[in-house]
């Protein structure tokens, strides 16, 4: 998703993306990675998988370690709720789930 936005809305190349992305990639290595197996959280970010053309929407990943004292676990919903889905008549070819 980076790579698309730097491209699009800010007008990068892809060379230039890629070369900036490398030239972090030792300082993320030594600080941040390592970071991964201490923390509680951990938040990814990826892509949209509903819609190819949406550069927009993302994905949020939430990995939470279990039997941390005082630290409870964070629900999107509430525990024991449940979710109905019908997905759109397009298939998820649309800009929206069809979450009611």
């Amino acid at each position: 998703w980076k790579i698309q936005r730097d491209m699009e809305e800010r007008g990068h190349s892809l060379e230039s993306i890629l070369a900036s992305i490398e030239a972090r990639k030792p300082d993320f290595d030594a600080y941040i990675a390592p970071q991964k197996q201490y923390s509680d959280l951990c938040i990814e970010v990826l892509p949209t998988e509903l819609d190819p053309e949406d550069k927009k929407t993302l994905r949020v990943r939430c990995i939470q370690k279990n039997g941390v004292s005082d630290f409870d676990p964070a629900y999107l919903f509430d525990e024991g709720s449940t979710i109905e889905w019908t997905p759109c008549g397009k298939k998820l070819s649309c800009s929206y789930p069809g979450i009611k």
